[in-house]
This record gives structure tokens, C-alpha cells and sequence, in this order.
């Protein structure tokens, strides 16, 4: 009895790399790419605001503080991942205007956020 290497899944024929990859595959996960290094700046930024608050007030932050805050930091994680759930199957085009629609909204939820801790300005 002879083993049927063609029909193993660790065949080196069924492992595609990213070499194996189309453009238009290689541009769409450059975008993701990008657009997910930008939402980690404003992580970064939501988690900075919530460090240099805790510095100057202490722990003892109102419960809308605390929410501002973590909203902050969530919405652009949650957003992103939305994006990236939608614009899995789509082509790199439209995979970039559904991230950038997914951080123009991150970027929305942030400013109302910061506009109720301001006391709707």
C-alpha cells in the first residue's frame, strides 16, 4: 500500500505563501496593513490621554471619565475589526474605503466622547 502524498494537506503544493499571492491580494492585505498601524496610533493616543489623566487626578476619575477614556481606546480597535470582517472578500479599492469609512466612524465615536466629557461644548 503506497502513501498518497499529493492528498496530504502538508504537501508543499497545498501551502500557498505569500509569494503565491495575486497583486491585488498582496495590495489588500497592504492596506489592511496600513490602515490597521493607523488605528493603533489612535489606540496609542487613547491610551496616553488615560495615563496623563490617572497622573493628574489620581484613580478617582467619574465614571464618565472612565468611560471617555476606554471608549477611546476601543472604538478604533472595534472599528477596525468591523472594517476588516466586512472588507474581507472585497477587492483592495473597496476594502480601503470600507477601513476608511470604518476609522472616519472611530473618529466620530472619539469626538462625541470627548465632547460629553467637555460638557457638549
Amino acid at each position: 500500500m503506497t502513501k498518497n502524498t499529493s492528498a496530504t494537506p502538508n504537501s508543499a503544493a497545498a501551502r500557498s505563501t505569500f509569494r503565491d499571492l495575486s497583486f491585488s491580494k498582496k495590495l489588500g492585505w497592504g492596506i489592511a496593513l496600513l490602515f490597521a498601524l493607523i488605528s493603533a496610533i489612535w489606540v496609542w493616543v487613547g491610551v496616553a490621554n488615560l495615563f496623563e489623566a490617572i497622573a493628574t487626578f489620581g484613580l478617582g476619575l467619574s465614571g464618565v471619565s472612565w468611560l471617555v477614556f476606554v471608549g477611546s481606546i476601543a472604538a478604533p480597535i472595534v472599528t477596525y475589526a468591523l472594517g476588516f470582517l466586512v472588507g474581507w472578500r472585497l477587492p483592495a479599492w473597496a476594502k480601503a474605503v470600507v477601513f476608511l469609512v470604518a476609522l472616519a466612524v472611530a473618529m466620530v465615536i472619539k469626538a462625541d466622547l470627548e465632547s460629553l466629557l467637555l460638557g457638549g461644548l
